[in-house]
């Protein structure tokens, strides 16, 4: 697959070194519109002040919840971020998508997202089928993918 370099990805996290191995895996895999930003402030304001939408968010969801921001329901009801992929500093991820059948698909993965993780998820926001909204949760422990027909409470 062709990275779609058009893509503009905005990473978030208060720990630099976290931020910087995402956006390493990134360049890897051939996205160079890649934004970092440390704190939640960064974040909120480039989401709200942006011209057009970053087509992904990769947020660290711990300094959301510092804060007492719902991070996850930020995403879902913002027209500025197309697509979410947030994590917890030392837990699990999980976000959910459409497929086109109009079931949900969720998948998981461990800490940070890994190079693996990344492409998989990058497929899905270049998809044409790819929705233009989608839920992202964070959940316990364990790797899965499951579908589901609705999708749960944020």
């Amino acid at each position: 697959m062709m990275a779609d370099k058009r893509l503009r990805i905005l990473i978030a996290d208060e720990l630099d070194q976290q931020a910087v191995q995402i956006e390493r895996t990134l360049n890897n895999l051939g996205y160079f519109r890649v934004v970092p930003v440390g704190s939640l402030d960064e974040l909120l304001t480039m989401v709200q002040s942006a011209y057009e939408p970053f087509d992904l968010l990769i947020a660290n969801t711990d300094m959301a919840v510092r804060s007492g921001v719902d991070l996850p329901r930020f995403c879902k009801n913002s027209e500025h971020v197309r697509h979410a992929l947030l994590y917890e500093s030392q837990k699990r991820i999980e976000t959910e998508l459409a497929d086109p059948g109009g079931e949900r698909l969720s998948t998981s993965v461990t800490q940070l997202p890994d190079r693996d993780a990344l492409q998989t998820f990058m497929a899905i926001v270049e998809s044409p089928k790819a929705p233009p909204e989608h839920r992202v949760r964070v959940i316990g422990d364990g790797i899965r993918a499951r579908k589901s027909l609705s999708s749960p409470p944020l």
